[in-house]
């Protein structure tokens, strides 16, 4: 079974506004390629339009009935400002935002209203638009965070998760929306800092299987909303890279349709085989886990017509799926 360690898309982009560690510096540009940022002592430069980009690299196990689209989707490259070890790059429409609350300079300029649980508390902030802001330190995981938990040997694996949250936003797939991201130079390696605006009215999807109150319309719309929600990510081209229960952000409201919103998608290097099929598995396995701690099992019928959403109504990736399925599910969790 491969693990997927990250989200990126199917394809490859020739060219794209995530740049190298080694680029980050701007003694190797020539000086009249940056500019003053009026009011502020930091330097600012709109990445150049990266020009045309390749054609897409198919799933290496495509479905006939769920092609790879052929072309990528643009998006506006983010600005990027220096200033002496630190970097930050903003998506242009929140630059005002980013700086009112301190994310330029590093450190926080208004008080934190609350903070959310992680690998450590993450604070969050009231934004000058309304919104909150969740300041995330990105900690490194694995037997390395033993020793280096704070450092990274380059940023661009976050740069990349921004870019692709602007790229499935344009097409209407709801996902985590990073706004900004920064690089401070240490001794060995870069701390990394991400700014994320916060869904309000929102819970994690093993939050609203834990709760027995939902009567059996409202969780066959929100399994509805998750599944349609997934399978648009994956008919657009990406995958994701830790696709699990605490991932996926269910938003209700009254009058409207329940929203799925999946978060996290932890861009980096996927495994070579990575696809659809081992993607969804892996979120099969964190149902699993979460029925291991307590959390009541899915209804009648429930699994089966998730299973049929997720896959786009495909009968052969249905098939193929249940049967992978069957080593970490009983059969009675596929009645009707």
């Amino acid at each position: 079974m491969v693990r997927i360690h990250s989200a990126r898309p199917f394809f490859f982009f020739q060219q794209s506004f995530t740049q190298p560690s080694g680029s980050i510096s701007s003694r190797s540009r020539p000086p009249n390629s940056l500019q003053p940022f009026p009011g502020s002592r930091f330097i600012y430069r709109r990445l150049a339009d990266q020009g045309s980009r390749t054609p897409m690299i198919e799933d290496p196990t495509p479905t006939p009935s769920i092609p790879v689209p052929a072309k990528g989707t643009r998006v506006t490259p983010p600005v990027r400002f220096e200033s002496a070890q630190r970097t930050v790059w903003i998506l242009p429409s929140e630059v005002d935002l980013v700086r009112d609350c301190g994310f330029l300079g590093g450190i926080a300029t208004i008080h934190p209203e609350q903070h959310r649980s992680g690998r450590e508390p993450h604070p969050v902030y009231r934004g000058t638009d309304g919104s909150l802001l969740l300041w995330k330190r990105c900690l490194r995981g694995g037997w390395l965070s033993h020793f280096i938990s704070t450092l990274h040997l380059s940023c661009a694996r976050f740069l990349r998760e921004m870019e692709m949250g602007e790229e499935t936003r344009v097409l209407g797939i709801p996902t985590s929306n990073v706004i900004a991201v920064a690089s401070t130079t240490a001794t060995i390696g870069q701390r990394v800092e991400m700014l994320i605006r916060l869904e309000n009215d929102v819970q994690t999807l093993k939050q609203f299987l834990e709760d027995q109150m939902p009567s059996d319309r409202q969780r066959r719309a929100v399994l509805k909303a998750t599944a349609e929600t997934i399978q648009e990510f994956h008919q657009a081209g990406f995958l994701h890279g830790d696709l699990n229960l605490m991932n996926i952000l269910i938003q209700q409201r009254e009058e409207e349709c329940p929203r799925a919103i999946l978060v996290d998608l932890d861009p980096g290097g996927l495994a070579p085989l990575a696809n659809r099929h081992s993607n969804l598995t892996r979120l099969i396995r964190s149902y699993r886990k979460s029925i291991g701690l307590n959390t009541p099992p899915l209804r009648t019928g429930e699994a089966i017509r998730f299973i049929h959403g997720v896959t786009g109504a495909d009968r052969d990736r249905m098939r193929s799926l249940i049967t992978a399925s069957q080593q970490y599910l009983p059969p009675s969790q596929w009645r009707r």
